[in-house]
């Protein structure tokens, strides 16, 4: 029997920025996670999320949240309620991961992933590394390091 993929649910990544929104989406049983690149963090930016979540036909969100820049975290907080709009007569979850040294990680990737490649490059930050971050924010949330309401991870 064959699986039809479009009909299972998946999984958003988001990793927020100031003037980009970086994501990344995985099948909702699997730990494949694949990039989708950017959007402008604009007055269209709900709209191109929702038809992301249409697409992709997301079940759950999972949305990076660093565990100690407080500014930061009350962004994320407000954004994500924001999105609650977008996504509330649907069944989705948001569930907040922590994202701290993700766009480390994922700098760490790309400049490997470069220095095997014939061409050599040192990478700066870019779009292609904050969409990474996405897919590390992802995986940890696949992984389990989900935040608790007052920001800190389970264990601690």
């Amino acid at each position: 029997m064959q699986t039809n993929y479009r009909k299972q649910k998946c999984i958003l990544g988001i990793d927020r920025g100031t003037r980009y929104i970086w994501l990344a989406y995985a099948l909702q049983w699997s730990s494949v996670i694949f990039p989708i690149g950017y959007i402008l963090n604009d007055k269209m930016m709900y709209f191109n999320i929702a038809g992301i979540i249409e697409k992709h036909n997301v079940g759950k969100i999972m949305l990076g949240r660093p565990s100690k820049q407080k500014d930061i975290q009350d962004k994320i907080q407000a954004f994500m309620k924001s999105l609650g709009y977008i996504i509330e007569n649907r069944e989705i979850e948001i569930q907040l991961v922590e994202e701290d040294y993700t766009s480390v990680q994922s700098g760490e990737i790309i400049s490997n992933t470069a220095n095997d490649m014939w061409f050599k490059g040192d990478f700066k930050k870019n779009a292609a590394e904050d969409t990474i971050s996405a897919m590390v924010i992802l995986e940890r949330g696949l992984k389990g390091d989900e935040l608790k309401d007052d920001g800190l991870k389970d264990d601690e």
